[in-house]
């Protein structure tokens, strides 16, 4: 079996029509459902980018000792695995942090096709001259000189091919057409986009938005959204609605280079994202809190740990399934179904017999998280059941809790008024540490102040 693997960045589930988006424009991806096993209860596990590729690259929750950056040597990874069992393992993408020099994310393709210019990717010179979209202090300022680099970047395009979605899925579809009959393959299409900025060519922004008012903030500054105007806000939705319908059309078209091959039914299909982010629910925008924030680092709400998982599996019946899963269940899920053994080392849930019909759940609970190590320690981790949503914060913050079955969107906290259910799922997560080998010196951040109703740090987290 053949397997295409697409992971589009930054794509919250809401924007979806299969999952109920009402006023989306997302055919292609609908198409796809239909044809597919959708799990409707998947959230992004180590956040946010890179930590997610590490865990789908490694099958592990990274997130329990490894922060933002390269992809350490003793890992083993899934193009490795692919590649010792004869498979043809080809990445294409755009993602710059992916593409680093020294992070070892290519390791075991055989070929990476990297399209250049994305974000800060220093590809055109500083004389370049390029249009600011908005007023410059509407524009992320936590970036430095970067903005200005994806401006000067973005100047030279003229078409819609031009733009970096479709750059990744024509090069996709080029490979695909000169290579897929040369034997199995597995390829990797990492399209950055909807990830900001967000400057989808004009047609798809007057799907959303044909008279608006607002500027074009296409990468507003993460933080309160107190900031940009009503207008401002609407105006940054239609961008980013506008980046969701280009990435579905072009996703459509390397999807149909699939079936005009002949390889639909001997290629697994699986389509997913890494996260979302907040434009303007909860007074945010954004998905993380800069150095200059009042707020440094929010947790995982809804609208940024749901992400969309479809798996299309030659053989079986399309459907849609309640478990718990995370994009690193891919990883032992894909070799499953590809007849490769799983290596020890992949510690995530495999999904087969939940797409199979066999099982109806892989897990209790589910964890998203910012690592535990470093920088991000002081960032909190959310822990979901069937029933409850808890924030837990490590650095002495009261934890937040919300009742799903009556409060699904997480807005109504309730931790005080149910401090047993908190504490139960705070040994939930302990439990899941445990399991997945966490450090001792990750369990508890530098100066940890205590939140739990007293005791000391170390019987707090290590007991229950």
């Amino acid at each position: 079996m053949n397997v295409v693997l697409i992971v589009s960045d930054t794509l919250r589930r809401d924007h979806l029509g299969f999952y109920g988006a009402k006023t989306m424009h997302t055919p292609c991806l609908d198409r796809l459902a239909e044809e597919s096993i959708v799990f409707d209860r998947a959230y992004c596990g180590s956040f946010p980018t890179l930590p997610c590729r590490a865990e789908m690259f490694t099958g592990k929750f990274i997130f329990t000792y490894l922060n933002w950056g390269p992809l350490p040597q003793k890992e083993t990874v899934l193009a490795e695995v692919l590649a010792e069992a004869g498979y043809t393992c080809t990445m294409v993408t755009d993602n710059l942090p992916l593409c680093r020099a020294g992070y070892g994310y290519e390791r075991g393709f055989h070929a990476r096709h990297r399209i250049r210019g994305q974000w800060y990717d220093n590809f055109q010179p500083e004389t370049q001259e390029f249009t600011w979209p908005c007023s410059r202090e509407k524009l992320e300022d936590g970036m430095g000189g970067r903005i200005e680099q994806y401006f000067r970047n973005t100047a030279i395009r003229r078409t819609e091919e031009d733009w970096f979605a479709p750059q990744v899925a024509r090069e996709a579809i080029h490979w695909l057409r000169e290579n897929h009959a040369k034997g199995k393959f597995f390829l990797y299409v990492d399209i950055f986009d909807p990830h900001e900025p967000w400057d989808p060519p004009q047609h798809y922004v007057d799907l959303y938005d044909p008279d608006g008012t607002g500027e074009n903030v296409v990468y507003p500054s993460s933080g309160s959204a107190s900031k940009y105007s009503a207008e401002d806000i609407r105006r940054m939705r239609a961008l980013y609605a506008g980046e969701v319908t280009m990435v579905d059309r072009w996703v459509g078209k390397l999807l149909d280079t699939l079936d005009e091959l002949g390889r639909r039914e001997d290629t697994l299909v699986i389509f997913l994202s890494d996260h979302g982010l907040l434009l303007g629910e909860r007074g945010l925008v954004g998905k993380m809190g800069r150095k200059k924030s009042s707020v440094k680092g929010w947790p995982t709400y809804c609208e940024t740990a749901r992400v969309p998982l479809i798996f299309r599996v030659p053989g079986l019946s399309p459907g849609r399934r309640n478990a718990l899963a995370h994009p690193g269940d891919v990883t032992p899920t894909l070799l499953e179904l590809a007849g490769v053994p799983v290596p020890e080392s992949m510690r995530t849930a495999s999904l087969t017999r939940v797409l199979r019909g066999e099982e109806e759940k892989v897990r209790d609970t589910a964890v998203s998280s910012w690592s535990l190590r470093g920088w991000s320690a002081y960032r909190p981790s959310v822990i979901r059941t069937d029933e409850w949503a808890m924030v837990h914060w490590r650095t002495g913050v009261e934890p937040e809790l919300y009742h799903l079955p009556t409060d699904p969107r997480e807005t109504t906290n309730v931790y005080r008024e149910h401090r047993s259910a908190a504490k139960d799922l705070r040994r939930a997560y302990l439990n899941f540490l445990r399991a997945h080998e966490t450090p001792a010196g990750n369990l508890v951040p530098r100066n940890w102040l205590v939140s739990w109703g007293g005791g000391n740090k170390q019987s707090l987290l290590l007991s229950g």
